[in-house]
């Protein structure tokens, strides 16, 4: 909460100089761009995980990914990072998605990660029917 309080008297700060130095134009312009770009830290975000997809639902709308998409599970302090990869990438936080989960997050961690492996396995198995390597 202290970060939040912090973060607004900043903002309101910078908009009130540059409205003081450049004018009300660069000011709406720099709260509009603030806005834009803080959308997902002033704003709830929710997800829901289901046994085929993950969907995020933020400010301006939503997006669904397939859980088939997903190759490895990363935990880390404030969530958990999906990636579409099967190995460590720069990638991994762009084209992955990042969830934030609750400090009791030993349920939904699990879930997705039986979830990633049960499809893991499953191409594999797939894999030795058809006679091609997995990737």
């Amino acid at each position: 909460m202290a970060k939040t309080i912090v973060s607004l008297i900043f903002i309101f700060a910078f908009l009130t100089y540059v409205s003081i130095f450049f004018g009300i134009v660069f000011a709406v312009i720099g709260f509009i761009i603030l806005f834009v770009s803080l959308h997902s830290y002033y704003f709830p975000t929710h997800y829901e995980i289901t046994d085929t997809e993950i969907i995020v639902t933020k400010f301006f709308g939503s997006q669904g990914r397939m859980l088939n998409e997903f190759r490895m599970v990363y935990e880390g302090k404030n969530g958990i990072l999906l990636s579409p990869f099967s190995r460590k990438t720069f990638l991994n936080q762009f084209r992955g998605v990042f969830v934030l989960v609750p400090r009791e997050r030993i349920e939904i961690v699990e879930h997705v990660k039986q979830h990633i492996a049960n499809r893991q396995d499953g191409t594999r198995e797939t894999a030795k029917k058809n006679g091609t390597d997995a990737q």
